[in-house]
């Protein structure tokens, strides 16, 4: 009767665990004083356990989790196929009567159960006292469930990617190096491509894109998203990533049946992806160059040099790995037919940087458009903050003056250089068209040198659908509000809370009839500024609303409550003035009411001139000054220059 052979290979098995068990065990420890202890912890400590509540399992430190689930399975795949990057190891390896495939999935099962097996060990604890205590009322079993799929996804789709890439070089360092390049890659490179797309095309939205997609271009940025941030899980983008671990392993596969043994000490082992990791690091490396360069000097020739010594230092840096020396001037032709490749995409933005820039759909076409100084345009409500909502402008003559603005904005770019000052804008254009599409753009820009865009800017910062959008006050839920909070940015100390519902009505009417009245182009330069933040019962999140002297009917109101007297300062609360010069060596004390009074009359908040002074204020009774002024010279009264001058 013939012998039947196995086809397990148990002495494979044994060597696994031998090489690789230990840092199992260190796993399932990691992630034991990561969660199930820190829940019992938690739970035997009375004072703890009051603030204990019932969340997900990634609340308990989110990101040591996330750091052990992508560098826990690149270790595995490193230390199992490490034979692969060892000359003498390899060949003996490959010298058995086993066929590679045979090798291959031994090692990747082996691998995957020395993985998988801290996971389910601590999923299992976590159901056992889910089940058993009472710190089942802290989390379900769904919870234990969710968090068992997620890890063990991310940790096998990373483990697959290891050992695709260890089949691709021959050096062990490289192996952990080119793992997570590999990983990244997809997102790095979009940043990098958006990045230098927003300095050489004007209007370029940077923030859209970034946060519309990069973070799904990797399985790190991606699960780091869902792990710390909590976001939820998208079934199509599992599915992807599901789709790419397949095609990888297939991929590991075929590579090393065809894998030469004579290049074990290679960086990169087969000869038709070198110039892939070449052109690679050189585009790479010159991207990053030219970036840095912008980013330094703001310069057009400055960044093309930029883009030149990145590509030439990339290229060097590529070879140098491919060759282990830095003996690569022979391969220069290689370099030139970079370089003209450069030249051909450089050629192809210039030939689109004007259509792209001036593209301005036709109002016809519009639906409608949102206008914001923030990036809020996401339908994420993580990314909005609390009582400000999106812009959206439908009305012909609304988009029609922002298409204005936006023709303005292009040609001053044109024009001038963009100063960034305190009157500079951020503004963030997308167009929704009746067709679907959608066209976005942002700038930065200033008003101080272009009347016709200030005009323009102020006529829709004016507008009521503008106020009502970026102002707090008209988005919270009234009926929520149970007190208000006044305070005052000239004092120290708290002010009063109002809890008269008569009062807290009178003061939000009052407060958005001031804000409808306030023109934008009216900047106060009073020191008198107050906060209103409204204490509503829906959450906590943070309602405020800011104004000065000029909002009339609110401080009427605020006096008719007998309120203002003590959130306001003025002259005669003032015992001392201590001012000091712009550089802070030499001070002086002025104690003259009609010159408290004088200087008082002209403080401002800040001034970048060297003869100025900062100014501290003394107010009489228990009250402190809440922050520091400052005076010009010329506002100085008289008798205070004879001083500076003698």
């Amino acid at each position: 009767m013939p012998l039947k052979t196995s086809s397990i290979k148990k002495q494979i098995i044994r060597q696994d665990l031998r090489l690789s068990a230990w840092l199992s065990v260190l796993y399932f420890l990691a992630l034991f004083v990561i969660l199930p202890l820190q829940i019992l912890f938690q739970y035997t400590n009375p004072e703890t356990r009051r603030y204990m509540e019932k969340i997900s399992l990634f609340y308990y430190l989110p990101e040591l989790q996330w750091i052990l689930s992508i560098t826990a399975p690149v270790f595995f795949g490193v230390l199992l196929f490490r034979y692969l990057h060892k000359k003498q190891v390899s060949d003996f390896v490959h010298s058995l009567p086993i066929k590679r495939s045979a090798l291959l999935h031994h090692h990747a099962v082996t691998g995957l159960l020395l993985l998988a097996l801290p996971i389910l060990l601590n999923g299992v604890i976590l159901f056992a006292l889910q089940s058993f205590t009472g710190i089942g009322n802290y989390y379900s079993g769904m919870n234990v469930l969710y968090w068992i799929c997620v890890l063990l996804f991310l940790n096998v789709l990373l483990y697959i990617a290891a050992i695709f890439i260890g089949m691709v070089t021959g050096l062990l360092s490289m192996h952990v190096v080119l793992t997570y390049i590999f990983v990244l890659f997809p997102a790095g490179i979009m940043i990098l491509i958006f990045y230098n797309l927003r300095t050489l095309l004007t209007g370029f939205p940077l923030d859209y894109y970034l946060n519309a997609a990069v973070v799904k271009f990797s399985p790190i940025s991606y699960f780091m998203d869902i792990i710390i941030t909590q976001h939820r899980i998208s079934w199509l983008m599992i599915g992807i990533f599901a789709v790419a671990g397949i095609l990888l392993y297939l991929g590991a596969y075929w590579l090393y049946v065809h894998r030469k043994l004579e290049y074990t000490s290679q960086a990169i082992v087969y000869p038709f992806m070198r110039p892939v990791f070449r052109f690679g690091v050189t585009f790479c490396v010159m991207m990053t160059g030219g970036l840095y360069f912008h980013e330094m000097t703001g310069s057009m020739s400055w960044t093309v040099i930029g883009y030149l010594a990145g590509s030439l230092l990339g290229f060097i840096i590529a070879e140098a790995i491919l060759k282990k020396t830095w003996r690569v001037y022979s391969n220069y032709k290689s370099y030139l037919i970079f370089a003209g490749f450069l030249v051909v995409v450089f050629l192809c933005v210039y030939l689109v940087k004007e259509s792209y820039e001036n593209n301005i759909p036709e109002v016809s076409e519009v639906e409608r458009v949102y206008f914001g100084d923030d990036y809020i345009y996401s339908e994420n409500k993580d990314l909005i903050e609390s009582g400000i909502k999106p812009l959206y402008f439908t009305e012909e003559k609304d988009i029609e003056m922002v298409q204005q603005l936006q023709k303005e904005v292009i040609h001053s770019f044109n024009s001038y250089s963009v100063d960034y000052s305190d009157d500079t804008r951020y503004t963030f254009i997308v167009y929704e068209l009746k067709n679907g599409d959608k066209v976005a753009r942002s700038y930065a820009y200033s008003l101080e040198e272009n009347p016709e865009l200030k005009k323009l800017q102020y006529e829709i910062e004016g507008s009521s659908l503008y106020k009502h959008a970026n102002n707090q006050v008209f988005n919270v839920n009234r009926e929520a509000i149970y007190a208000v909070d006044v305070q005052s940015d000239a004092l120290a100390s708290n002010g009063p809370t109002i809890s008269d519902q008569k009062t807290i009505d009178a003061i939000i009417d009052a407060i958005k009839k001031d804000i409808d009245n306030i023109d934008p182009q009216v900047h106060s330069n009073k020191i008198q500024t107050y906060t209103l933040e409204f204490l509503t019962k829906e959450s906590e999140d943070y309602y405020y609303a800011s104004f000065n002297e000029n909002y009339k009917n609110t401080i009427e109101v605020l006096i008719e409550a007998g309120l203002y007297d003590n959130i306001r300062v003025a002259p005669e609360n003032i015992t001392r003035m201590e001012l000091q010069d712009y550089n802070q060596v030499e001070n002086f004390s002025v104690e003259d009411k009609e010159d408290i009074k004088q200087i008082f009359e002209h403080l401002i908040y800040y001034s970048e001139k060297e003869d100025s002074y900062y100014v501290a204020l003394e107010l009489d009774g228990n009250r402190d000054a809440g922050a520091q002024y400052a005076i010009e010279y010329e506002d100085l009264p008289e008798s205070i220059k004879k001083q500076l001058e003698e």
